[in-house]
């Protein structure tokens, strides 16, 4: 039995960053392989029902495609009274009211892509082949399956000392170009070396000027700030409310 916390610590320590998305990095450093093959185990070793396959995930360390993937994320809104404003349209609201998700311009980037794999039910086998109730599960098992897989991605990416972000708004056909794949992609997870001494909500690129003067966070010549929430989380421990302050 251990006689101290560290390792409570450490492990308490990473949760609290990798909580946090990461919103811009130092390009300038790569990911060492031995790092990068870890965290690979890790996102493909995670649990699923009956360990079925429900996804394929595409590693990118080339800067190039990690852009091209980027640019795809210009869905970020901004004006969240006009998505309310159905004669304005999505497109309409991604071009003129968003940015892109600078959180995936990182030094490697996860993408997640749909998998069937082999069912071992006959709920999945049936989803499989399109029947609607049982395709619904199917989904389901597979979002738990890519969730899962994302904890322990960004948990252990930030065990190593790296920052993280997730993205479900990007092109996915334009994406699903980019990787040459005929399957689609569900998520992306930057992961990367932080920008030392830059603020993490800063965005990588886009400057206040950038923008229409109703979004800037700041000068024109300084990068806009993506907006930061704190999580209320209640926990009820044998039905009774749970403060870890009194743990």
């Amino acid at each position: 039995m251990k006689d101290d916390n560290k390792l409570n610590k450490k492990i308490e320590t990473a949760v609290d960053t990798a909580q946090r998305a990461q919103r811009n990095y130092d390009l300038s450093v790569d990911i060492p392989s031995s790092d990068l093959n870890t965290l690979i185990y890790a996102a493909t070793n995670s649990p699923s029902k009956q360990n079925e396959t429900h996804y394929q995930l595409h590693v990118i360390t080339d800067s190039s495609i990690i852009y091209q993937i980027y640019n795809q994320t210009k869905k970020f809104t901004l004006g969240i009274k006009e998505a309310l404003d159905e004669t304005k349209g999505e497109e309409w609201l991604y071009m003129n009211k968003s940015v892109k998700n600078s959180q995936v311009n990182a030094n490697a980037l996860f993408v997640y892509v749909d998998d069937d794999g082999s069912a071992r039910g006959a709920t999945h086998l049936k989803g499989k082949h399109g029947e609607e109730f049982s395709k619904q599960v199917l989904d389901e098992q597979k979002n738990y399956s890519v969730g899962i897989s994302v904890g322990e991605l960004i948990l252990s990416s930030a065990l190593l000392g790296y920052k993280s972000g997730i993205c479900s708004a990007f092109d996915v056909d334009q994406t699903a170009d980019i990787l040459k794949t005929d399957k689609q992609p569900r998520l992306l997870v930057g992961v990367g070396v932080d920008s030392v001494n830059t603020e993490r909500t800063l965005h990588s690129e886009t400057y206040n000027k950038d923008l229409p003067v109703e979004y800037r966070t700041g000068d024109l010549d300084q990068k806009w700030q993506f907006p930061s929430f704190e999580k209320q989380c209640k926990v009820y421990l044998n039905n009774v409310e749970y403060s870890n302050k009194n743990a």
